[in-house]
């Protein structure tokens, strides 16, 4: 894919609109002049380049912080995202995010659950996240550590090309059949540039947030799931385990704060998979006390050593994406709670009992 970021070959939209790839306005775009001032002085800014429609897109986050880069095909269809972080002082690349449409181009924005996607999460301490999810075969998910990570220097205003360069889409199939054959071979040369993770007691679940929302929906439902995604049942609740750190930083070599910014990633994933299905989450008070479903639900999360909460309904199913754990002690876990609505909602219904006393579960309780 041919991308271009000279001076002179790029625009800075006031305001761009995503869908149609437009800037928006009676003086839709700055001057190089102003565009200029607003990056020295750190304020957020975009960058286009002079395509109609644009072929990327370029958004720089307040600070000079996070610069983000979108692709799109000359339909308007987005085919990549990467996500660049300003750390130490250059730009550590954070994600890369591969769209395939087995389908062909819709020229447009679809949800990521509809297509086969190559989602790569880079980290300070050499690990990387890789995973392909498919609506239409078996995820694929790996960790490794890698010896070279990709940095780029933060660049100075009008000088993208370095920046576009190292973010530009590889030249495999995006489209129709040949996607599905492409996107597996891209994945899997991704994960043969590093060597596995090891450490003792850590497990991720190898599969994508749209494969637990499917088995969500399908718990909620009362129908049959799959195998993939363990299920331990604590009364009247469930338990999806997602992560267990398994080790400290000081046994396994890894960095606490990017331990902590994987669990970050994976909740993240897991929250934008259920907004779509269910809306935006509701915070879960931890701190509750008193009677009632909620205050004896929130004491057991906080005997589960929880440190944050967030929650949806589903089917009349409370859905409730849980953190728990210390970066630092090396007990870091991530969960999905399946339990009956009023226990978040504390709307009254049908009685369904008490908030299990124990809802800690460990890492010998998943299989494989």
């Amino acid at each position: 894919m041919s991308v271009t970021a000279a001076s002179g070959d790029v625009r800075y939209p006031r305001r761009f609109e995503i869908f149609r790839l437009e800037a928006l306005g009676d003086a839709p775009f700055f001057t190089d002049e102003d565009a200029r001032e607003e990056y020295d002085q750190g304020r957020r800014l975009a960058v286009t380049d002079a395509g109609s429609p644009p072929t990327w897109y370029l958004d720089i986050l307040p600070g000079q912080q996070r610069f983000t880069v979108t692709f799109y095909s000359s339909y308007k269809t987005p085919i990549r995202e990467v996500v660049w972080e300003a750390t130490a002082g250059r730009l550590l690349r954070r994600r890369a995010l591969d769209l395939f449409y087995p389908e062909g181009d819709p020229k447009r924005r679809v949800p990521y659950s509809q297509l086969l996607t190559v989602d790569q999460h880079g980290y300070a301490d050499g690990v990387a996240r890789i995973e392909r999810s498919s609506p239409i075969d078996a995820d694929v998910f790996a960790e490794i550590t890698v010896s070279e990570q990709e940095r780029i220097d933060v660049p100075e205003f009008g000088a993208w090309s370095a920046l576009i360069a190292a973010s530009a889409p590889s030249d495999v199939s995006r489209f129709d059949l040949d996607a599905i054959d492409a996107a597996e071979e891209y994945v899997r040369a991704a994960i043969a540039a590093g060597e596995p993770l090891a450490v003792p007691g850590r497990w991720s679940l190898p599969a994508s947030a749209s494969t637990v929302l499917g088995t969500v929906t399908a718990l909620t439902a009362f129908e049959p799931t799959p195998s993939l995604v363990p299920v331990i049942e604590r009364d009247a609740a469930k338990v999806l385990p997602v992560f267990v750190q398994g080790a400290s930083p000081r046994q396994s070599g890894l960095d606490a704060r990017e331990e902590q910014r994987r669990v970050d990633d994976l909740a993240s994933d897991l929250a934008g998979a259920l907004e779509y299905a269910a809306g935006r989450p509701i915070a879960f008070p931890l701190d509750q006390r008193g009677d009632g479903p909620v205050a004896e639900y929130a004491a057991s999360l906080r005997d589960a050593n929880a440190r944050t909460a967030q929650w949806w309904t589903l089917n009349e199913t409370g859905v409730v994406v849980v953190r728990s754990g210390d970066e630092d002690a090396g007990d870091l876990a991530l969960a999905v709670h399946l339990v009956p609505a009023r226990w978040v909602s504390g709307r009254s219904g049908t009685p369904t009992g008490r908030a299990p006393a124990d809802l800690r579960w460990s890492r010998a309780e998943i299989a494989g």
